[in-house]
């Protein structure tokens, strides 16, 4: 079950270790949205946000590990794994072991994306 608790900070548990879910909800609790400027990003560019449909699970995810919390898709190669608020964080480590640099949010009413090598969301 997902906790939704926030802190003195505002943040809700699943953003504290999640950067790009930090920033995204940053973003919709002042009213605006994640602005795409490819000039500042040829990552972002060359991986435009399209349907990743609504997976259920990370495709890496073992019976041990604790429970998935949001789920992200490589726009690579459509890789489905579990984001930085699930314990193993297997989309980071996805994108880190590979050099697929951009992921979408795979969340009902989500499609921002998130580059890691210049660390923006678009």
């Amino acid at each position: 079950m997902l906790r939704r608790h926030r802190g003195g900070s505002g943040e809700a548990d699943d953003e504290r270790r999640d950067k790009p879910l930090r920033l995204f909800r940053q973003l919709v609790r002042s009213g605006q949205l994640p602005v795409y400027q490819p000039e500042l990003c040829t990552h972002l560019d060359a991986a435009p946000a399209r349907d990743v449909g609504r997976p259920d699970t990370c495709e890496d995810h073992l019976p041990t590990d604790e429970p998935v919390v949001h789920l992200r898709v490589c726009l690579t190669c459509g890789h489905v794994a579990c984001c930085d608020s699930s314990q193993p964080r297997h989309a980071t480590k996805h994108a880190h072991a590979t050099g697929h640099p951009v992921i979408q949010s795979a969340e009902v009413g989500e499609s921002w994306r998130w580059c890691y090598p210049d660390e923006l969301l678009g």
